[in-house]
């Protein structure tokens, strides 16, 4: 079975493949409700951004706070969904690769949720990511980055798979793994009542050591690391990370 190859893996690939069944799958993987507090609490009520905000799991919530919000999201199916699901038009949301462009801002807080950065799979993506990023930061504004901590990844499996049951379906988790370049190639084969479906997938890890080298390299300095969004202690056998950076001139 292919496992989305570099020629038809696209930007909005994994939006466009798991749209209809992303808050489904994805409504409890995170503090949806921890995750709204913080962000509004740190923005002052002034404008968030999220990266990759998807049908509005997030972003909706805080805008419900009354903090003004914009998302950038490359998958139009993620973004029709947020549409219908956003009746009030309170989320102002961006068809746009988030490694190629960003609203120009300037925003008090800018958020990439759940392992969201990951997705940026291409050579110098994640980079050309945190170059917009710190540019589009206000003079004291926070970006803020939720994450996996991989664990001892050198001597993960280079290829696996996984099943898991829904109610209506059972979906094996096909994956390679890179190991020089850090992609994990996947896909999602989905088995129920309407037949075959295929979800592919990709993600670029990185450690958190990994993700300040890189965000220091375009200015921006880690200000704080908490295990969850109830800002717990991170300590190193946390497995999940919130870390929050600051520009270096600031």
């Amino acid at each position: 079975m292919e496992l989305s190859n570099s020629v038809n893996y696209l930007c909005s690939t994994y939006g466009d493949a798991f749209a209809d069944v992303y808050d489904d799958w994805y409504q409890q993987v995170t503090d949806v409700e921890g995750t709204a507090d913080l962000i509004s609490d740190l923005s002052g009520g002034l404008e968030v951004l999220e990266l990759g905000v998807g049908t509005g799991r997030l972003a909706l919530p805080i805008a419900r706070k009354g903090v003004p919000v914009s998302g950038v999201d490359a998958s139009p199916a993620m973004l029709k969904r947020l549409a219908a699901r956003d009746s009030e038009g309170l989320v102002r949301s961006h068809l746009a690769d988030m490694a190629e462009w960003l609203p120009s801002g300037p925003y008090k807080i800018i958020f990439c949720a759940y392992n969201t950065f990951f997705n940026l799979v291409g050579d110098d993506d994640q980079e050309r990511c945190l170059s917009l990023v710190s540019d589009r930061l206000s003079a004291d504004g926070l970006f803020i980055i939720e994450a996996f901590v991989p664990s001892n990844y050198s001597y993960l499996p280079t290829r696996g798979v996984e099943s898991r049951h829904l109610s209506d379906a059972t979906v094996l988790n096909i994956t390679i793994r890179e190991k020089m370049s850090g992609v994990v190639r996947g896909q999602s084969v989905q088995f129920g009542n309407n037949g075959v479906v295929l979800r592919p997938w990709r993600i670029r890890i990185r450690t958190p050591d990994e993700l300040d080298q890189i965000a220091a390299i375009h200015g921006l300095k880690l200000l704080e690391r908490w295990q969850d969004w109830n800002q717990s202690t991170f300590t190193s056998s946390s497995d999940h990370h919130i870390s929050v950076y600051a520009s270096a001139n600031s």
